[in-house]
């Protein structure tokens, strides 16, 4: 695996300098040559430029990049444009961050008609890793009230199976991923707010997991779902269930100090990674890839910004922590080997923009779904997916430097569009529920009746 690290190392000196926008640069030398943070600054600028969430694109009650594919993605994106400040020590974008907060009831008109609680969840992870980061209390008291609503409206209070939560209203399933979030979301808020009513859901929350066989216990991969006969449904497809499980184990060992929590986290990483790593590149992949709809586009993303919090939590010296990182190191440079697209002019490069023309000039480099390539198009989803990808490789005590570390461009303001505005892609009717003053788009498969999508 060294060598492959020696040669693919030789190709990031052909973008040493990247100037995506007339005002913004990422260099090695600004990261102190630290090649993650190098890679991250400009994955994360190509973000920014081509689908910046802007007016054109049709700004409506929460921000939206253009061309996500669905609401829980916008949320999910923060945590790694967060988790890059902290472990590059910089303020880049600091406003997109910022600008991203919503209350709780923003998020439920955006969602609108009802949204599953899976998709809240991520913006609660998000906002608390940005009070985390930034300190800001308006994030971690929303993050706090969809814990809240999550639990009041998604928890099986009958008792089936010791409870668990539903993917959505309709009551028709438990999967893993809104369980394990919830999980994650509240060993997190417990640790910050020290209640003992959270930390005792916290512990209910994981003891469904544990009694319903969602984690194998030969394998260690986890299944995707419950049967109703209170058993995991053994489809051990989407890593990002793992990942997450892994990243509220070490909040669970972190405050208890109990080694079997990061042991089961540890299975659990060995377990994804052997099961999903290509055997002839040693690249990460996606059960799905290269075929995986959007949303399964940004699971391994996941994952491995979960993986990093448990690198962070193992002690120094560890051979398993030096193992993981070799490993995330491998895969950033196997990207930029085998799924890369840094033509010039970058407009040979083919990138989607699902929601009308970028606001800024387009820039690379740009990324395929499949980290083992080719490279077929740009998107926001697996860009996002890359920019977790670099930020989870980036060494400790990695500090950027320079007027570039400050980078925050003015954005445009929202504008206050209406159904009038047009501001739907053509495929999605735009639904207005609160005269002359809120929309949303509905999908392409629903149309708008009384104000709801339907």
């Amino acid at each position: 695996m060294a060598r492959v690290w020696e040669s693919v190392t030789i190709l990031i000196a052909c973008f040493v300098l990247v100037q995506c926008n007339a005002n913004d640069t990422c260099s090695l030398t600004m990261f102190g040559n630290d090649t993650g943070a190098y890679l991250a600054c400009t994955a994360q600028v190509a973000l920014q430029a081509n689908w910046f969430p802007s007016p054109i694109a049709g700004l409506f009650s929460y921000l939206v990049w253009n061309g996500f594919d669905g609401f829980w993605q916008n949320g999910a994106v923060l945590e790694p444009m967060v988790s890059f400040m902290e472990y590059a020590n910089h303020s880049r974008y600091v406003s997109v961050v910022r600008n991203s907060w919503r209350p709780l009831y923003s998020l439920l008109e955006a969602y609108g008609p009802y949204p599953s609680f899976d998709d809240m969840c991520w913006y609660g992870l998000s906002y608390v890793r940005i009070y985390e980061v930034l300190g800001y209390e308006e994030f971690l008291a929303t993050a706090l009230d969809i814990y809240n609503w999550v639990w009041q409206t998604g928890w099986d209070f009958s008792g089936h199976c010791g409870g668990g939560f539903f993917f959505d209203d309709s009551r028709l399933s438990k999967p893993t991923i809104t369980n394990v979030q919830m999980f994650q979301l509240g060993a997190k808020l417990y640790r910050i707010y020290k209640k003992d009513d959270i930390w005792n859901k916290t512990i209910e929350v994981y003891n469904f997991i544990m009694n319903n066989s969602i984690i194998n216990t030969t394998s260690y991969l986890v299944s995707d779902s419950t049967t109703w006969t209170c058993q995991g449904n053994g489809n051990y497809g989407p890593t990002y269930s793992s990942g997450v499980l892994m990243g509220a184990l070490v909040e669970l060992y972190k405050q208890t100090n109990v080694s079997s929590y990061i042991d089961l986290a540890v299975k659990l990483a060995d377990a994804t990674i052997l099961n999903h790593t290509d055997n002839v590149t040693g690249i990460f992949r996606e059960y799905c890839d290269p075929q995986c709809d959007d949303d399964a586009k940004m699971f391994k993303g996941i994952f491995v910004r979960n993986l990093r919090y448990l690198i962070d939590a193992l002690p120094e010296g560890d051979s398993t922590k030096a193992g993981y990182k070799i490993w995330l190191k491998h895969n950033a440079m196997g990207i930029i080997k085998y799924d890369m697209c840094d033509k010039s002019p970058i407009s040979l490069c083919n990138i989607t923009f699902k929601d009308g023309p970028p606001y800024f000039n387009v820039s690379g480099p740009v990324f395929s779904p499949d980290w083992i390539g080719p490279v077929t198009y740009g998107a926001p989803m697996q860009q996002a997916c890359v920019l977790d990808l670099f930020v989870a490789s980036i060494n400790a005590g990695t500090r950027c430097t320079g007027d570039y570390c400050s980078f925050d461009p003015p954005y445009p303001p929202p504008q206050p569009l209406t159904c009038e505005s047009h501001p739907c892609p053509p495929d999605e009717p735009c639904c207005e529920y609160s005269p002359y003053t809120t929309y949303t788009c509905c999908e392409s498969t629903q149309k708008c009746q009384n104000g709801i999508c339907v």
